[in-house]
Order: structure tokens, then C-alpha cells, then sequence
């Protein structure tokens, strides 16, 4: 079995090797001949790069996945259909990628944190490539379909020929006709065009992929759907590596040019050491998935027992053959000396466990073939994402170039621990599961959901930006691991929001329209999951909890802002959902599910930890004491743990801000009304998940996530925290009630329109601004968050109007709403930068020095009267609209006399609320 995968792997590593040692020359070629800041700039590029191909690349594994099973099965039209898919999506893929690469692509390049001579030389690479990216991506495909035939001779025919070809090709346009980086694109694009040319004339050759022969449409169709779905965990992996390297880009450039050179050298070293690896790993995803094809998963068993020994052996031969040659290696690499000194220290650090990696990722190649994709991409989350990365980060701050080398070998460490745990999974023999669900009746579903979307798309640029959204740009501006009143999650979807839209409100409010559809769909899942197998009563169910949900608050009042708890309702009702399926399942894998929802929540909001802590508590109450005992159970928190980290990390090097920023949002009167306000989730259809809970309340099936709802009120009610904390489990309760009102249909159906009716009547009113602000204003009592949302450019001008007669003055504001709407719309005013000492806005900058005039907006003059000699009241804030929210009628001061420098000062000013 051994035999037969490396005969299939020795081809593609050959030719690999040789592909890598042009990527050596190459880079060779532009540091002895350009200089270090071109080969700093192929660095730069070679994240943008990988972007683009790595992504199709992992998408075109399943096409060749697909492929291998139709050869072993000796499909007769399979193996065209499945070809003429690939070829649909490689013209989709290269056209997208042309367009984005040439009209964002120095936008992208910035985001690596690369400036100057160095940024220059990427952008001309980049734009050289782009060009070339047709041809790359039909190589890609041409390769792919080779695997899947399982020739991999032709393969490396053809890699050997590239190769040459570009060597040859970067040192005539680099050297002789002195093209600089753009000889290396050059090279790069000639040489693809050339191979893609002659594989598609080898694949015509052999015949039984042509178009004519494959399925129609339909089948085309079909195929791409299946061979997608195979891919897009490959896909998804690529993406987070090369986005995970332009973030390790922007960590190490701070460090300087040498460093960044000696990563982009050892990166590239990386890669020629592991070709073997990969190779014998794609090698492996092929021979599973013929044998799986053609029914014998004895071979797969023995190959996969006779590869991981062999694998170790080779890389740790490779490991001592590097370190051992280390200072040839950075020789041959540059010339500065610098550079050449970090490369020798960064192979001596990282090699030692360069073993764990290679037998990770041939492990990976099995799973893949066994259609377990997934795996290879949690691991790239867990090891890559959450571990390597905030290390490189904070290990960066403490120990320079070598934190940045220890965080290699923690993240190879944690991903083979991780790969490890789901291959024994994977083994484990488990018992036939429940009977299959019937399916989601999408046009039932969806009417209503696209009617609130309607709503929300309607309403989105009405009255203004709420304050929190005024935040959430600033923080976009100013992105970090965690903030003093948040976790990171927020501000870093808005800021890809607005770097791909703009940052008009309209752009900024997309996300929570689809958060909150994605909370609609969590409670049909739910509805679905207690509906049981038959079909009628489950359709009925799910339309029922469809209607409820999009007629309710989670939908069209916290789909229309911004904050924290709207992304919050997904995630809860998420993270609920995956409980619920493993209550009715049994099924152990749905945890790891769990740990990575919970995982992204707490980046979201730390509130969710309420679910684990209320299951926990719950567990021993009803009968389910052994979920206690459960390893799943501890080994999903402990992955929420390692995906929250970075927030985490943050929180704990800054005193853990968020405990004291919780501990001034408590108070008694939270305390007296979270009870009663608990009806204002579903308003007049209430009544449907008090049905719901008792439903799961009745069943000791899912009673514990009866008790889990009444542990998170308690917890509520007694810490004194907002009353819309345990509006997650609405989506469940209401889910539950729907299957209960499904039992008793035609019965309760006029009761449940007119509920219905009645909920989405007083939701419309007073939720999204479809009122006039004249009539508005006269409800603020009801629903306030609206009335936050009007005023904010005129604030801007009034303050702007004040700083025209005090030029040069230091701008300050009271809280981070006023701080943002200066921030957005004070630039076009001619305001100066505005500093807040309010939660996390305080770390956007603070003034230096004594400042002869300061312009305080929304502080009472008694509450400066300590710090400065004179606060005049220079004009007050003014809506122009009557509202009266939070800002109406605050004072804009004008002080002078600062006693105290801003330094002293910071501490002083500093408030949560």
C-alpha cells in the first residue's frame, strides 16, 4: 500500500522540489540583484498571492476528490461532468480575482502594515501577477484533474517544465533586462500561460473529459454543487492562512525590514521542506478516495498505518538536514548579514518540531479523502488563527524577533493535539443515529424572513447612525485584540463593512440584517429539531417559528442596530441549537461545534458565557449529571477558551476593564424589570414561547434546557445585568411553541394570525423608523435607541461652529458616541482629532501636554471645575428635531487654565458606563 502512495506522491515531490528551489532562486535573484526591500516585497505580495490561488487551490480539492471517486468507481461520465464543473469555475474564479486584484490591490497590500519602497515594489508585483492570474488558475485546474486521474507523472512533466521555465525566465527579465520586481511577475505569468497551454493539450489527448461527455446542465450543475462542498473547507483553510500571514506580516513589520525579509526566506524554506509532506498527503486524498470508491477500506487502513511511520522518519531526516545547514541556507538567501543571522536563529528555533507539522498534515490528506475536510480546516482555525498568531503578537511586545519564532512551534504543537483528538473521533465506531429529519420548506420559510428583510433594507438609512455604530467605526479605525467594554469582534466586521462598502450607515447596518436572519433560522432548526420525522407536522413547525420570530424584537428591532447584542442573538441561539441537536442525537462531535460557537461569541460579547455556566447548573438538576463527566463537554470550552483568546489575553494584560465595566452597568432597577420585560421579546406572541418552554419542560428529553432559560433569568435578575441577556433562548422557546401549535393546527390558527398580526403591528411602530420624527419623538419613552440615532451631525456643526472661534483648541467629549460622530463627520468640518476618556475609547489617544484652550462637549462645568480654571458654556447640543435623547441640551464648554497636564489628567477623567 506504502508502494503504491508514494509512486503517486515521488512524481509531485520531485517536481514540487524543483518548483520550490525556483521560489529559493527567485527570491535569491531579487536579494543579491534588487536589494532587501524587493525581496521584502515578495513577501509582501506572497500572502495576496496565496490569497487568490490558495483559496482556488482548496477549492479545485474537491473537484479532485470527486474525480477520484468517479475513477474508482469507473464512472463513464462522471469524470467529464466533474471536469467541466472545474472549468466553470476556474473562468469564475480567475475574472474575480483579476478585478479585485486590480482595483483594491494596494488596499489589500496596506493592510499588511507595508510602507514605503518596500509598498511600491509589492504594488508593481502585484498588478504584474494579476494579469497572469487566468493562466495560474488554469494550471491549478489542469493539475487538479491530473491528481484525480491519479497521473501524477504527466503532473510533474509539466511542474518540471514550469519551473525551468521560470527560472530561467526571472533571471533573463530580472538581471539582463534589469526589470526589477516586475521581471519576476513577468516571469511568473509567462511561464503559467505556457503550462497551462500544454496541459490543456495533454488533457485533450486523453480523452473522457470532454464537455460532450458529461451529464447536461443539470448534472453540471450538480457536480459543481458536490465538488464545492468538498472544497470550500479546503478553500476556507487557504483563506485563513493567507489572511493569518498578512496579519503575521503587519505583527513582524514593526521589527523592521530584516525581519521581515528573513520571514518571507524561512516561509519559503517552510514550504520547500514540506513539499514532501504535502505531496505524500495529496497523495494519500487520492488513494482514500478511489479506495473508498471502489469499496475497499482494508487498503485505506493499511496505507494510512504504513505512511505515518515513514512520514515521522523523513521529517525529522529533513529537520536535522536543515538546522545542520541553516547557514548555507541564509548565504544563499541574501547578503545582509542581519537578515542572514535571523534565518540561522529562525530554523534553529522552529525545526526542532517541524516533525508535529509534516505528520499533521499527511494525517490531513487521509481525512480529506474520506470526505472529513473539515477537520484540516478547524485545525488551521485552532492552530494558526487562535494560537500562533495573538502569541506572534504578544510574545512580539516582550521578546522581539524570537516571540515571533516560539509561536511557530506552540501552533504546530496545538494543531497535531487537535488533529490527534479528531482522528480518534473519526475511529470510534459510534451507534445509528435517530432517523432523518425532514428538510427545510424553503419558500414557506423564507417569505416571511424576506418580508422583515425588507423592512430592515427600508429603514436602514433612516434618522442616522445609532451611537454605538458611531463607536463601532472608530474602533474599526483603530483595531485591537480586545477593548475595555468589548471584545473585538464587532469593530472588526464593520471595518471589513467599510472597506468593502464604504461607511455610510446603510453599508454598516447589512451586518445585523443578516445576523438577525441568521437568529430567525436558528429557530426554525430548533423547531425542525423538535418537530420529529414526520413531514407535515415539521413544515408547519418551521413556518410557524419562521412567522413568529420575523414578526418579533430579535428580527426587526435588533436587526435594524448595530450593537453587540444583535450578533449576540445569533450566536446564543446558535450555541442552543447545537445543545438541542445533541440532546435528540446523542451525538458527541456536535460539542466541538458548540466550543467554536461559544468560541466566536465571547469575541462577540462575554454575556454568552451564561449558556455553559446555566447547562452546567442545570445538568445536575435534571438528571443529566454526566454531561459533567463528558470530555466532549470540558474539550468544548476548552476550544471556546483558545478561539476567545486573543480578548482574553488582552483583558488580562490591561486588569480585566470588563469586570469593572459590568460592575457599573448593575444596578437595582435592572434587577426589578428584567422579570417583566421579558415579554417585550415577542410581544403579543408571548404567549407562544411560555407554550414552548413548558413543551420543553414536559419532555425529560430537553428539560435541561428548560432549567438552562430559568438558571440565565436568575443569573439576570440577580447580577443585575440588561434584561435582553436571555433573549438567545427566545429563539428555541419560540421554535418549541411552534411545534406545539403545530399539534393542534386548524385550532389555533386564527388565534396564532392574530397574535401574530398584533406582534408585528406593535413591533413596526415602534421598532424600526418608519414613523415620521415628529411622531417619533413623542414615543422616545417606549423605544430609546432610536431617539440615539438622530442629531449627530448637527452636533458635529455646533461644535464646529465653537471651534471656529477657538482655533487650535484640544477637542474633548464626555462619551464615545459624541467622540465618534465628531470623529466621522468632524474631517469635513476642519475639526481637530476628538479624544474620549469613556470604556474603550479612551485607547484611541489622548492629548499630551497642557492645552491652552479645550472644547468639551457633554460635561456639566461643575464636573471640570477640579481641572480647569474657567469652563464657559459656550452653546448647548441641539438636535433641531424636539428628541429627547441622552445628548439633548448638553452643555459644549469652552475651558481654559488647565491645572494639570493631560497625563495626570487621564486617570481622573477616566468613567465606564
Amino acid at each position: 500500500m506504502l508502494r503504491a502512495v508514494l509512486g503517486f506522491a515521488l512524481p509531485l515531490t520531485l517536481s514540487n522540489l524543483l518548483q520550490q528551489t525556483y521560489l529559493l532562486a527567485d527570491g535569491a535573484v531579487l536579494g543579491h540583484w534588487v536589494g532587501v526591500d524587493a525581496l521584502a516585497a515578495a513577501g509582501v505580495v506572497q500572502p495576496v498571492y496565496l490569497l487568490a490561488d490558495g483559496v482556488f487551490l482548496g477549492l479545485t480539492t474537491g473537484f479532485a476528490i470527486r474525480l477520484a471517486r468517479f475513477t474508482g468507481e469507473r464512472s463513464r461520465r462522471g469524470p467529464a461532468t466533474a471536469a467541466t464543473a472545474l472549468a466553470l469555475a476556474t473562468a469564475v474564479w480567475a475574472a474575480l480575482c483579476f478585478l479585485v486584484v486590480q482595483g483594491a490591490g494596494d488596499t489589500l497590500l496596506r493592510l499588511t502594515g507595508a510602507r514605503g519602497a518596500v509598498l511600491h515594489d509589492a504594488g508593481v508585483l502585484l498588478s504584474t501577477l494579476g494579469y497572469g492570474f487566468p493562466s495560474v488558475f488554469a494550471v491549478s485546474a489542469v493539475f487538479a484533474l491530473l491528481r484525480g486521474l491519479g497521473d501524477s507523472r504527466a503532473q510533474m512533466r509539466l511542474m518540471i517544465g514550469s519551473s525551468l521555465a521560470n527560472a530561467v525566465l526571472a533571471w533573463f527579465y530580472v538581471v539582463v533586462l534589469q526589470l526589477g520586481v516586475a521581471g519576476a511577475g513577468l516571469a511568473t505569468v509567462t511561464a503559467a500561460t505556457g503550462t497551462a497551454v500544454t496541459g490543456l493539450l495533454l488533457l485533450r489527448r486523453r480523452g473522457g473529459l470532454s464537455p460532450r461527455r458529461s451529464l447536461g446542465r443539470a448534472g453540471v450543475r450538480a457536480e459543481a454543487v458536490a465538488g464545492l462542498r468538498l472544497g470550500l473547507p479546503g478553500a476556507a483553510q487557504q483563506l485563513l492562512i493567507a489572511l493569518g500571514i498578512v496579519a503575521l506580516i503587519r505583527i513582524v513589520a514593526p521589527l523592521g525590514p530584516s525581519l521581515l525579509a528573513a520571514v518571507t526566506v524561512v516561509g519559503r524554506l517552510e514550504f520547500f521542506a514540506a513539499t514532501a509532506f504535502l505531496d505524500l498527503s495529496g497523495a494519500l486524498t487520492v488513494f482514500v478516495a478511489q479506495n473508498l470508491g471502489a469499496g475497499r477500506p482494508d487498503r485505506v487502513r493499511r496505507a494510512v498505518r504504513r505512511a505515518l511511520p515513514f512520514t515521522l522518519a523523513l521529517a525529522l531526516a529533513v529537520s536535522l538536514a536543515v538546522v545542520l545547514l541553516r547557514p548555507v541556507i541564509a548565504a544563499a538567501a541574501t547578503t545582509d548579514p542581519v537578515t542572514r543571522e535571523l534565518v540561522e536563529r529562525y530554523v534553529l528555533v522552529t525545526y526542532p518540531c517541524f516533525a508535529l507539522y509534516a505528520v499533521t498534515a499527511v494525517v490531513h490528506g487521509a481525512l480529506n479523502g474520506a470526505g472529513r475536510t473539515v477537520v484540516p480546516l478547524v485545525c488551521t482555525l485552532v492552530s494558526f488563527v487562535a494560537v500562533r498568531l495573538p502569541l506572534s503578537y504578544l510574545l512580539r511586545v516582550r521578546h522581539g524577533a524570537d516571540g515571533v519564532m516560539w509561536a511557530v512551534d506552540l501552533g504546530w504543537i496545538v494543531g497535531a493535539l487537535y488533529t490527534a483528538v479528531a482522528v480518534r473521533a473519526h475511529l470510534r465506531r459510534r451507534p445509528a443515529g435517530p432517523p432523518a429529519l425532514p428538510g427545510i420548506p424553503w419558500r414557506r420559510v423564507l417569505a416571511p424572513l424576506l418580508c422583515a428583510c425588507a423592512v430592515l433594507l427600508a429603514t436602514a438609512g433612516r434618522y442616522g447612525y445609532f451611537r454605538d455604530e458611531l463607536y463601532w467605526l472608530a474602533s474599526a479605525r483603530h483595531l485591537a485584540a480586545g477593548y475595555d467594554d468589548q471584545p473585538p469582534l464587532v469593530p472588526l466586521i464593520v471595518a471589513a463593512e467599510t472597506w468593502l462598502g464604504g461607511d455610510s450607515v446603510r453599508v454598516v447596518r447589512i451586518a445585523p440584517m443578516l445576523f438577525a436572519v441568521g437568529t430567525a433560522l436558528m429557530s426554525v432548526l430548533c423547531a425542525r429539531e423538535l418537530a420529529g420525522a414526520d413531514e407535515e407536522r415539521s413544515h408547519r413547525a418551521q413556518q410557524i417559528a419562521a412567522i413568529a420570530v420575523s414578526a418579533s424584537v430579535l428580527v426587526l428591532v435588533e436587526g435594524h442596530l448595530f450593537t453587540t447584542a444583535t450578533s449576540g442573538l445569533f450566536f446564543w441561539s446558535a450555541a442552543i441549537w447545537l445543545v438541542l441537536r445533541f440532546l435528540r442525537t446523542g451525538d458527541r462531535r456536535l460539542w466541538y461545534g458548540f466550543g467554536a460557537v461559544l468560541g466566536l461569541g465571547m469575541l462577540n460579547n462575554d454575556t454568552i458565557v451564561m449558556v455553559p455556566l446555566s447547562l452546567l447548573v442545570a445538568a445536575p438538576l435534571t438528571g443529566r449529571a454526566r454531561l459533567l463527566r463528558e470530555p466532549a463537554v470540558w474539550l468544548s470550552v476548552l476550544l471556546a477558551l483558545v478561539i476567545a483568546s486573543p480578548d482574553l489575553v488582552w483583558q488580562a494584560a490591561h486588569g480585566w476593564p470588563q469586570f469593572t465595566m459590568a460592575g457599573h452597568l448593575s444596578t437595582w432597577a435592572k434587577r426589578f424589570t428584567a422579570l417583566p420585560l421579558q415579554l417585550e421579546a415577542a410581544t403579543a406572541l408571548s404567549w407562544l414561547w411560555v407554550v414552548g418552554w413548558r413543551l420543553t419542560w414536559r419532555d425529560a428529553r430537553y428539560r435541561l434546557l428548560a432549567v438552562g432559560y430559568a438558571v440565565t433569568l436568575a443569573i439576570v435578575v440577580v447580577s443585575g445585568g440588561n434584561f435582553y441577556y436571555p433573549m438567545g433562548w427566545y429563539p428555541l422557546l419560540l421554535g418549541a411553541g411552534a411545534v406545539r401549535l403545530a399539534d393542534r393546527w386548524p385550532t389555533g390558527r386564527r388565534w396564532f394570525a392574530a397574535s401574530a398580526a398584533a406582534a408585528a403591528a406593535v413591533t413596526l411602530a415602534l421598532g424600526p423608523p418608519l414613523l415620521p420624527v415628529s411622531v417619533y419623538r413623542h414615543l422616545t419613552a417606549v423605544n430609546p435607541f432610536n431617539a440615539d440615532s438622530i442629531g449627530w451631525e448637527r452636533l458635529a456643526r455646533d461644535v464646529a461652529a465653537v471651534e471656529r472661534r477657538h482655533p487650535g483648541a484640544t477637542l474633548l467629549a464626555v462619551n464615545y458616541g459624541e467622540a465618534g460622530a465628531l470623529a466621522h463627520y468632524g474631517p469635513a468640518l476642519g475639526l481637530p482629532t476628538v479624544y474620549a476618556d469613556h470604556n474603550g475609547y479612551r485607547h484611541f489617544g489622548r492629548p499630551t501636554g497642557v492645552s491652552g484652550t479645550t472644547i468639551a462637549v457633554g460635561y456639566g462645568p461643575q464636573a471640570l471645575q477640579p481641572y480647569w480654571d474657567s469652563c464657559v458654556v459656550a452653546g448647548h447640543v441641539d438636535n433641531g428635531r424636539g428628541v429627547p435623547n441622552i445628548e439633548q441640551g448638553l452643555p459644549i464648554l469652552v475651558c481654559t487654565g488647565q491645572k494639570y497636564s493631560w497625563e495626570e489628567l487621564w486617570p481622573l477623567l477616566k468613567h465606564y458606563d
